[in-house]
């Protein structure tokens, strides 16, 4: 995440100022452009990846995710070079190969909305709707089109989980 851009940074940049850009690949680049009701002008990026099947992480892999999203960053917007990133962090995705998430009872009174792919924000509160709804005994396209969706498939096991993300 940027440092709150400056009048003349907000001018240079131009345009809309909130938008947001989601690509079709969940591992793509996820670009915001966030306002004052947001928490600042400022633009907030999303662009690596890396495969931890521990859940481990450390802070030389947030170190060189920042470098990797300082230098995309800096491409994107040429006219902004210059302005260093402010904030990094790093978060888990779950996900299934098949892309389907869960939204349903998974135990008498147990509810869960789970394995965005991905897909953050936009599939989270999605499957948070559904599973509350579930959990209020409702029912509504949300929870009907995850009812229709097929059972999550796994990742593959070590060590062709790994071969596969790496190559």
């Amino acid at each position: 995440m940027t440092p709150e851009l400056s009048a003349q940074d907000i001018k240079t940049l131009g345009g809309h100022s909130r938008w947001g850009v989601t690509p079709s690949d969940p591992m793509g680049t996820t670009v915001r452009r966030i306002d004052t009701g947001q928490g600042g002008n400022r633009i907030v990026t999303r662009t690596c990846t890396t495969l931890k099947p521990n859940m481990a992480i450390t802070d030389g892999h947030v170190a060189r995710a920042a470098k990797v999203m300082q230098r995309k960053f800096e491409q994107r917007f040429p006219k902004l070079a210059g302005i260093k990133m402010e904030h990094a962090w790093s978060g888990h995705l779950c996900l299934s190969t098949n892309s389907v998430s869960v939204a349903k009872e998974l135990d008498h009174g147990a509810f869960s909305a789970c394995v965005q792919n991905g897909l953050g924000t936009a599939r989270g509160t999605l499957t948070g709707i559904a599973a509350a709804e579930r959990a209020m005994g409702l029912r509504s396209e949300i929870t009907d089109y995850f009812d229709r969706e097929a059972r999550p498939k796994l990742l593959p096991p070590h060590p062709f989980q790994e071969i596969g993300a790496i190559w």
